[in-house]
């Protein structure tokens, strides 16, 4: 039997008890109280065993509690670390690329504008010696109406004169 019924058994003998006239006090059985307290002092050890089993059950469950939470902040705190880490890493690279873009965008620029100087020079340089090329042929075209002219003029002096 547990303590607690023994002691509500024990308290019941004494309410029951009969009361001694004349006087606050009552007759209880003397065997029936010894055997209640005899029964409550063998239950006691075992009720303080079960407690001290009970209390260092909670200590250990709340030492394993403790130890998985630093075990979790822990893995937190490394989860954290890594993923600001990471994230660092990807800022780093996005800068990284960023710089590049810029780069191959202001080489992309500068060869369309180096690209479209040369051409326009090519061209420029095109254009005089074709217009030197044209001069030289209108000059010989005109060099050969004139030649032609006067061989014409050499002819018809030559037919009138025969």
């Amino acid at each position: 039997m547990d303590t607690k019924k023994l002691l509500e058994e024990l308290e019941n003998v004494v309410i029951n008890a009969k009361n001694i006239p004349f006087t606050t006090k009552k007759a209880v059985d003397e065997e029936e109280v010894t055997r209640l307290i005899d029964a409550i002092n063998q239950s006691l050890p075992n009720e303080l065993d079960n407690a001290k089993r009970i209390v260092a059950d909670k200590e250990r469950i709340l030492l394993d509690a403790e130890k998985k939470a630093d075990d979790t902040i822990a893995q937190a705190k490394d989860y954290i670390a890594r993923i600001t880490e990471e994230s660092e890493l990807v800022k780093q690279a996005q800068e990284r690329a960023n710089q590049i873009i810029s780069s191959a965008n202001a080489s992309a620029e500068e060869l369309r504008t180096s690209s479209v100087t040369y051409a326009t020079d090519v061209l420029k340089y095109v254009e005089t010696n074709m217009e030197n090329m044209l001069d030289t042929l209108k000059k010989n075209r005109q060099s050969l109406i004139d030649s032609n002219a006067a061989a014409q003029q050499q002819q018809d002096q030559n037919d009138h004169q025969n």
